[in-house]
């Protein structure tokens, strides 16, 4: 029950996360703003989302999963009536934060109550199919979304988000448990005492949180940028999709994310030395692929190739919770949230900065003319492969140095 309620927060988070991207174009209509700007909302959303990882699983392992789930619904809520409301950049940016905000407090949750809840030999699994489950978010906010807003506008179909966000938080307060019964009893769900300052020392000291962190900055920002903010007006602007075949193409990743988050998790469980080397031909692969699509001769490079792409992509969601499951793993209970909130900062902050570069490179690349055209967009993208490379040599740097430092025994 505890999981499921948990589960079911990670749902709507997802989904106010990536409402963004098939209402880019209209947010950017609706306000006057450019391509950078238009970057600055997701940017900022998951700039909150990077720094409060960090608190967040501090206080998570403080004052465990049910109040942080409970407030992170009322702060989506409050976040999303902004958006709804807004007419003005100031105000939309400040709902979209607010967003990122409670975003923030509800994987790292869900993982502390899979912690809590289950054997340590299903926590993999378990953390994929939370993913999993809660990609159906995502997939609820393409097509079904995109639908929605050109049918009846801005204000009415983000106001009604609101308020059904608002609906589940006395639902996951009924629902949501700490620890099982015997665990709160004889304490052994609590923190030994440590402060805030050695809770988070200790986390970072280490090494397998340090792993998480940039295993998950160098294979989870592409598919992020791709499908939260610059894969729909790529797709539609630069390539001459329509905006339901766009939003189809955009839906790809995550229906990737949900058929394959389960093999990963098993991977994960019962083959730990499998992760690094699996994440490696991840990344090559995308890296692969998008050197594919934006070298492509031509104007516009055909669907299937597109779509591709897409499933590549796609990839990266399943490959990043390994991050999440190093981190854990090496981690005793009381410092799981720690852990796993630096860890996940990496995946977070390489999408902020992907997704700015990216806007910034392409109001450069077109300054001179009304909309970016191809040209424009593959330069733009491009980007993406300065933090891929500096990404996988730090994490293959830190492993040598791990592998040096522990005379090659492998990661729990």
């Amino acid at each position: 029950m505890a999981w499921a309620a948990g589960t079911l927060t990670y749902i709507v988070a997802i989904f106010h996360r990536g409402s963004l991207g098939v209402a880019g174009t209209m947010a950017a209509d609706r306000l006057g703003i450019d391509a950078t700007l238009l970057s600055l909302f997701s940017a900022v959303q998951l700039g909150v989302f990077a720094a409060t990882q960090v608190p967040v699983g501090l206080l998570v392992d403080r004052y465990g999963p049910r109040r942080l789930l409970t407030l992170s619904l009322t702060v989506m809520a409050g976040g999303q009536a902004m958006v709804a409301g807004g007419t003005s950049f100031a105000a939309v940016l400040a709902g979209r934060a607010l967003l990122g905000c409670g975003d923030a407090m509800v994987m790292l949750s869900v993982l502390r109550l899979i912690a809590a809840w289950f054997p340590a030999a299903r926590a993999p699994v378990l953390a994929q199919v939370t993913v999993v489950v809660g990609t159906a978010g995502g997939l609820a906010a393409a097509p079904p979304l995109s639908a929605a807003l050109r049918a009846f506008g801005w204000g009415p179909v983000f106001f009604s988000v609101a308020l059904a966000t608002s609906c589940l938080i006395v639902a996951v307060w009924l629902g949501v448990r700490d620890a099982p019964p015997d665990a709160l009893r004889s304490g052994r769900s609590g923190s030994p005492g440590e402060t805030l300052r050695v809770s988070l020392a200790e986390a970072w000291r280490q090494p397998t949180t340090r792993v998480g962190l940039w295993l998950m900055f160098t294979v989870h920002f592409p598919v992020q940028v791709f499908v939260l903010l610059w894969g729909f007006p790529f797709l539609t602007q630069g390539q001459g999709l329509s905006a339901t075949t766009a939003s189809y193409v955009t839906a790809v990743p995550l229906v990737v994310t949900m058929a394959l988050g389960p093999v990963f998790g098993v991977i994960s469980g019962r083959r730990p030395h499998w992760r690094i080397p699996l994440v490696l031909v991840i990344v090559g692969a995308t890296s692969v692929m998008w050197g594919l699509v934006l070298l492509w001769p031509g104007a516009h490079t055909p669907l299937p190739v597109l779509f591709l792409l897409a499933i590549v992509l796609g990839l990266g969601n399943p490959a990043a919770v390994f991050g999440l499951d190093i981190a854990r793993s090496g981690s005793p209970m009381h410092r799981v949230g720690a852990a796993t909130g630096i860890a996940n900062i990496g995946g977070y902050t390489a999408a902020l900065l992907a997704m700015m570069l990216i806007g910034v490179t392409l109001d450069r690349a077109h300054a001179t003319s009304a909309d970016p055209g191809v040209a424009d967009f593959r330069l733009a993208l491009a980007t993406q492969f300065l933090l891929q490379a500096l990404g996988v040599i730090l994490l293959l740097r830190l492993l040598r140095r791990r592998r040096a430092g522990s005379q090659g025994q492998p990661l729990p």
